[in-house]
C-alpha cells in the first residue's frame, strides 16, 4: 500500500510542475480500521451461527438453545450433561437448564452420549477419557460456530454426566470458569495441579444411586452398572462426597470450610479464599434422594423444593468473570 501511494503522490507532483503552478498535495482517504477483536471472543465471532435447535458433531447430536444473539457480541456457554440411560431432551426437561439458561444471557449445549452406551466414560473406566476428549473437541467446533465469551464457559450435569462435569475440570485443563455437578461430584477424582475452578456441587443423603457417604453405587448391586461402566482396577468403592469437597478445596488453595443452612432440609459449606478468587460450595439435601433440587421427582428418593440447583448454578456461573 505505501508503494502505491507513494507513485500516486510523485505522479502528481511532475504534473504540478509541468503547469507551473504545483497543486496542493492529495491526501488518500484512509482505509476502514478494522475493529478491534474482544478480547477472548472465539472465532466463531461473525460467522453465520447454527441456531437454536437439534444438531451434530462427531457423529452424535447436541441440542443448542441460544439467547438474544447478535453473532458479535460473545455469550456465555453452559454444557449441560445427562445421566445414565438419560438423553438431552430429558435432561433439558429435568434440570431446565436449556429455559432458564437464555432467559440468562446463557448459550445452552445438551450433547448426547455415545450411541449404544447411553452415558458417559469417567476417568477409572476402561477407555476413560473419550468422552473428556470428545467434549473438547465439541467445545473446539462450538467456540468455531458461535461467538462464544471463551471466559465463561461452564458445565453441569446429572448424576453420570455430573461426574463427568466433575471430570472435566481436570481433562480440559483449565478451559472451564466453573462447574456445577448435581448428585454425582464423588464420581471424579480431583487431580494435583489442576487449575483453580469454582465448584458448585448439590447431592442428597440419601441417594441409592450414588451413595453420599461412599461405597458401591446402586446400592451394590452390580448387575445395575453396565459392562462399559466398570471400573479397570475392579473397585467399585466410591469416597464420600463431602471427602472429595475438600480434597477440591484442598487442591485450590481455600480456606475451611463454613457451613450454614440454606433452607429446611438443606446446608451448605463453602469455601472462599481460594486461588484465583474461586470457591468450592457443597449443598446437603438431608434425606434427599437421586434427585435434581427444585425439579420434579424422579422416583429415586425424595426431592426438595427449599433450593433450585438451576438458579443456584446459574447465579454461580454469572458471577464468575
Amino acid at each position: 500500500m505505501r508503494l502505491v501511494l507513494g507513485v500516486l503522490a510523485v505522479g502528481v507532483a511532475l504534473g504540478g510542475c509541468s503547469s507551473g503552478t504545483p497543486d496542493p498535495p492529495r491526501r488518500a482517504s484512509p482505509s476502514p480500521v478494522p475493529p478491534s477483536p474482544v478480547a477472548n471472543a472465539s472465532d466463531g465471532c461473525g460467522r453465520r451461527s447454527p441456531g437454536t435447535g437439534r444438531h451434530a458433531f462427531g457423529g452424535r447430536p447436541y441440542s443448542l438453545t441460544l439467547p438474544p444473539y447478535d453473532g458479535r457480541t460473545p455469550v456465555p456457554l453452559v454444557l449441560d450433561l445427562h445421566g445414565l440411560n438419560s438423553n438431552a431432551f430429558q435432561q433439558a426437561l429435568y434440570g431446565r437448564m436449556a429455559s432458564a439458561g437464555p432467559q440468562r444471557g446463557f448459550a445452552v449445549v445438551q450433547p448426547e452420549a455415545a450411541r449404544g452406551r447411553g452415558g458417559w466414560k469417567l476417568p477409572g473406566m476402561t477407555g476413560g477419557d473419550a468422552d473428556v476428549a470428545y467434549v473438547g473437541r465439541l467445545l473446539d467446533h462450538l467456540e468455531g460456530t458461535l461467538c462464544v465469551d471463551r471466559r465463561r464457559v461452564f458445565a453441569t450435569g446429572f448424576s453420570n454426566g455430573a461426574g463427568l462435569s466433575a471430570a472435566l475440570v481436570c481433562g480440559l485443563r483449565g478451559r472451564l470458569a466453573a462447574v456445577a455437578p448435581v448428585a454425582g461430584l464423588n464420581l471424579a477424582r480431583p487431580c494435583a495441579g489442576a487449575r483453580p475452578t469454582t465448584i458448585v456441587a448439590f447431592h442428597g443423603t440419601g441417594d441409592p444411586v450414588v451413595p453420599y457417604g461412599g461405597g458401591e453405587p446402586f446400592g451394590g448391586n452390580r448387575a445395575r452398572i453396565p459392562a462399559w461402566m466398570r471400573p479397570v482396577d475392579g473397585v467399585f468403592a466410591l469416597p464420600p462426597v463431602t471427602t472429595v469437597a475438600g480434597r477440591w478445596a484442598r487442591t485450590f488453595g481455600c480456606g475451611p470450610g463454613e457451613r450454614s443452612t440454606v433452607g429446611g432440609e438443606v446446608r451448605r459449606v463453602r469455601y472462599a479464599g481460594c486461588r484465583d478468587g474461586v470457591r468450592v460450595e457443597l449443598h446437603t439435601v438431608a434425606g434427599g434422594g437421586h434427585s435434581w433440587p427444585g425439579s420434579f421427582s424422579i422416583g429415586a428418593g425424595a426431592t426438595t423444593a427449599r433450593v433450585d440447583a438451576t438458579r443456584l448454578a446459574l447465579d454461580a456461573f454469572a458471577g464468575t468473570r
